[in-house]
């Protein structure tokens, strides 16, 4: 990893910020930040370096972020803030937040309860896929509800050389069109057509290697509508699980139990992660739901 990226652990003692791994191969929360301060370039620098070695950061304790706060803090880190095809998920008001939970304002559906269901990295339907993805909790039932993250470049490097060299240099076919209708099952086919239309399909590496810190990992894409291309299609399904079983071993992944105001920052780059259910007739649940989209196409 760059000497930049790896200073960020230092620079966070310095600065008297608390450092917990939250697993051996995946995670990390920073303690003694407030996220609605003013823009601090260490601070900044520090949370990046943090993501990129460690994929996934927790900050808690954001319960009075406000929403203008959420995105100007998310701005931090870039400029193209996605804007999601379905307003009537979003807030009014920040339409870069995208409302993810059993939320019901004014009779109707305010946001997503069933997205995020699967092993999915975000947007890699794109040509330019997302880069973070932040994660706001309002409201979480005490019980269920969790979300899994998993860490694709340390399942690649703890891969046998034998899958490895089968899997270098394929690519992954993703499709949109596929994707939207098992998340959004409500849509219409005139809504359907419009996605696909909007995305065609796209073809990104395997085996990616992250523009920062030089590692290579899988880019698997999601469970719905990735298919790897080069191959046999049983064959080509046969590695497609073998690689998602690789990845969401246990000692590469974190399931984290969410409480009220936790930030969860994830890098999309090299990993994947996947929305728990939870009773929706009892409990509401509500996370404010940002992704920031990259500049540059995945590279092998």
């Amino acid at each position: 990893m760059a000497a930049s990226l790896m200073a960020w652990r230092s620079a966070a003692a310095r600065r008297g910020l608390a450092v917990r791994e939250l697993g051996p191969n995946i995670g990390v929360e920073i303690g003694g930040l407030d996220l609605a301060a003013p823009e601090d370039a260490e601070i900044t620098a520090i949370l990046r370096g943090a993501v990129v070695e460690r994929t996934l950061l927790l900050v808690r304790g954001q319960q009075h972020l406000t929403p203008a706060g959420y995105v100007g803090f998310a701005r931090r880190f870039g400029d193209r803030l996605d804007l999601h095809s379905r307003r009537d998920l979003c807030l009014p008001d920040h339409h870069e937040i995208f409302v993810v939970g059993n939320v019901v304002e004014n009779g109707k559906p305010a946001g997503a309860a069933k997205v995020g269901l699967n092993w999915h990295t975000d947007h890699y339907h794109l040509e330019h896929p997302a880069l973070f993805t932040f994660l706001h909790a309002l409201e979480v039932p005490p019980v269920a509800g969790h979300t899994r993250y998993a860490n694709g470049i340390a399942a690649w490097e703890a891969l046998d050389e034998e899958t490895r060299q089968k899997a270098s240099g394929l690519g992954v076919l993703h499709s949109r069109a596929r994707l939207y209708r098992e998340l959004f099952p409500d849509a219409t086919e005139e809504q359907c057509q419009a996605e696909a239309a909007r995305f065609p399909d796209v073809v990104h590496p395997l085996v990616r290697t992250h523009p920062e810190s030089g590692r290579r990992g899988l880019y698997l894409g999601g469970e719905w509508g990735s298919e790897i291309q080069g191959l046999p299609k049983p064959e080509a399904d046969a590695l497609f699980a073998r690689l998602l079983a690789q990845i969401t071993r246990p000692d590469f992944v974190h399931e984290h139990h969410w409480q009220p105001g936790d930030v969860l920052m994830s890098d999309n780059r090299c990993s994947l992660h996947r929305a728990s259910e939870w009773d929706e007739g009892l409990y509401r649940r509500r996370l404010h739901r940002l992704i920031l989209l990259d500049t540059v196409r995945p590279v092998g």
